[in-house]
């Protein structure tokens, strides 16, 4: 049976932060509340309309850097006509400059502690897999966080995996998550979370085995005068060797010898 990885929990704590509701917005006003030291936010929720507010920037930083991130239940204290509201809100997105990589603009979303909500909650891995360690295996994280629904007390801060005994091979999905009582996750149970490859084989180059030079000129298989090989057919008759290259042309057939003439027997004279 699987191993199966329980959830980290906090101790529910009631973090405030201060705003200031927003009369005008804009990309001007937005800009120099930034240069103030402020972040342009927004509100929202179920049954209520959009509230435009900023926040002090060192505030909110500090808060994101606790132990719970953006998961802990934040309780705004909106300061606007006269009068204080506090809001319990979740950070909902983030957004940063892309040089700068500071914070540009924050999404709260309103919510209600006798409600479930939806939210992801990071995974987290712990230990170094047998597979790397002694194998060269390589460690591929898969999802990073999964999706729970729960009451905004019950949020866990984060999914705690060891991986210390996974080998070559191995791996982790969504169903070997273990959740306490009144939490689910909502992620498909087939999603990966982490597995081990096996090491990339180095590709071995074999050089190239070079070809004989081409000169153009035809090599004999035999040598001038020798008998065919066995099974090689003979030469048509009636057709004379080509002569061996450098050798002096052969002499034309001889004619005939010509037989000289008798002489005639001279003639006898007549008495």
């Amino acid at each position: 049976m699987p191993r199966r990885f329980g959830a980290g929990r906090i101790k529910l704590e009631k973090v405030e932060l201060e705003a200031n509701k927003r009369e005008k917005t804009g990309t001007s006003l937005s800009r120099r509340a930034r240069i103030s030291g402020l972040i342009p936010a927004i509100v929202y929720g179920k049954g209520m309309d959009s509230l435009p507010i900023e926040i002090n920037y060192k505030k909110f930083t500090k808060i994101l850097s606790s132990k719970a991130g953006r998961n802990v239940i934040i309780t705004l204290k909106i300061a606007g006509n006269g009068k204080t509201n506090n809001i319990p809100v979740l950070t909902h997105e983030i957004l940063r400059d892309a040089i700068k990589d500071s914070i540009s603009h924050v999404d709260f979303y309103r919510i209600k502690m006798e409600e479930e909500i939806k939210t992801k909650v990071p995974v987290i891995l712990v230990g170094e897999s047998i597979g790397v360690k002694l194998d060269g295996g390589i460690l591929v994280h898969g999802l990073r966080g999964v999706e729970v629904k729960c009451l905004p007390a019950n949020i866990p801060d984060k999914f705690e995996i060891d991986v210390s005994a996974l080998k070559i091979g191995g791996g982790l999905h969504v169903s070997d998550l273990k959740t306490e009582k009144g939490v689910a996750i909502t992620t498909a149970p087939t999603e990966i979370l982490v597995t081990i490859s096996a090491p990339a084989k180095e590709e071995v180059v074999v050089a190239p085995i070079a070809a004989p030079e081409v000169t153009g000129q035809a090599v004999p298989l035999t040598a001038p005068g020798a008998a065919p090989a066995a099974g090689a057919p003979a030469a048509p008759a009636g057709k004379e060797a080509a002569p061996a290259k450098g050798a002096a042309p052969g002499a034309k057939e001889a004619a005939p010898a010509k037989v000289p003439a008798k002489a005639p027997a001279p003639e006898a004279k007549k008495k």
